[in-house]
């Protein structure tokens, strides 16, 4: 098996364990989107998401930068049944999409990983139409490999969940953990407006979502 196949097999058993279906769960109601909303979730992996959102919206696309993911997302969405999905490989900034295609677009474990956090929400909030929404889910400034560790250690986790929610801080510790004011500056320079940003899985994520001003 190449390196490749390995991480989307990662990947896929990540989002497959019953700890990240609850996160994305709850992700996903944070979203909300309206039944008539045109969706795009960045960064989708193996397109857990996007199937959750697919279910209660229109039309849900997912875009990332590995064709594996993609593959394996097309695969799983073809088994489920699903009809109203799309996969297209892109990455952040520079999405390949016009302004406007989309009234929701998120990102879940992917801008605290970019080199220039502000350029990756700004593209995100380009793709969205005036009044669309944006949000995302990233790792806060008391994620760390220790506070991980003692949060699922007291949760009775299995030990895949274990050691993915484990690797998921470490990963942190190396790139960017953003507070609620990092977050609320972000959105705003990508001209966000009523952002509301909400602490999650014991204070360690942050749930963060604005609407993109009709003046932008």
């Amino acid at each position: 098996m190449s390196a490749i196949d390995e991480y989307v097999e990662y990947f896929t058993e990540v989002q497959a364990g019953d700890g990240w279906s609850r996160v994305l769960a709850s992700f996903a109601r944070f979203v909300a989107p309206p039944p008539e909303a045109r969706v795009l979730d960045v960064g989708c992996g193996p397109g857990a998401l996007v199937r959750r959102l697919a279910r209660v919206a229109a039309h849900v696309e997912g875009c990332d930068v590995h064709p594996g993911m993609i593959e394996r997302a097309e695969e799983i969405a073809r088994r489920e049944g699903l009809t109203n999905t799309t996969y297209r490989a892109g990455a952040l900034p520079g999405l390949p999409y016009a302004a406007g295609s989309f009234d929701v677009v998120t990102a879940t474990n992917v801008v605290f990983l970019q080199r220039e956090p502000a350029s990756a929400v700004r593209d995100m909030a380009r793709v969205a139409r005036p009044g669309g929404l944006i949000a995302m889910l990233n790792p806060s400034p008391q994620m760390s490999v220790a506070t991980a560790t003692a949060y699922i250690d007291a949760q009775g986790a299995t030990e895949s969940n274990r050691q993915s929610f484990v690797n998921w801080a470490g990963i942190a510790e190396r790139n960017h953990r953003f507070s609620k004011d990092d977050t609320a500056r972000l959105f705003a320079d990508a001209g966000l407006g009523e952002i509301a940003i909400e602490e999650k899985i014991g204070g360690l994520a942050l749930f963060a979502k604005g609407k993109r001003r009709h003046s932008e």
